[in-house]
């Protein structure tokens, strides 16, 4: 039997669809998520900076050249230094003003 994961928000007993969450959550969220994930990004590409570092240390700069030509490089770093979760993407000039519209305009069907 296929389980149903439920939205993370506490209180909700929806379907999760996005990051965990359900619609609804996710687009409140949408802020924070993005900032999480730049979080995530920016120590990813600290710990790749760091290992180049450490392993080659008098010609570093050119290692991290070469690996940046290299074409499967983003493959290369989801493998070794982790991967995240796949999730829709929105317009970073989103404003506040359209995710609230968006929110506002959703059907939430009764008995939820």
């Amino acid at each position: 039997m296929a389980r149903i994961k439920i939205c993370r928000e506490e209180g909700c007993q929806d379907a999760a669809t996005t990051g965990g969450y359900c619609r609804l959550h996710y687009l409140r969220r949408w802020k924070e998520i993005r900032a999480s994930k730049k979080r995530t990004a920016a120590k990813k590409l600290n710990r790749y900076i760091e290992r180049v570092c450490r392993e080659n240390p008098d010609d570093y700069a050119e290692v991290i050249k070469r690996d940046l030509q290299n074409p499967d490089f983003d493959s290369y770093i989801e493998d070794n230094f982790g991967t995240e979760e796949a999730e829709l993407q929105f317009d970073a000039e989103a404003s506040e003003e359209e995710i609230e519209e968006i929110i506002r305009r959703l059907k939430i069907e009764e008995g939820f």
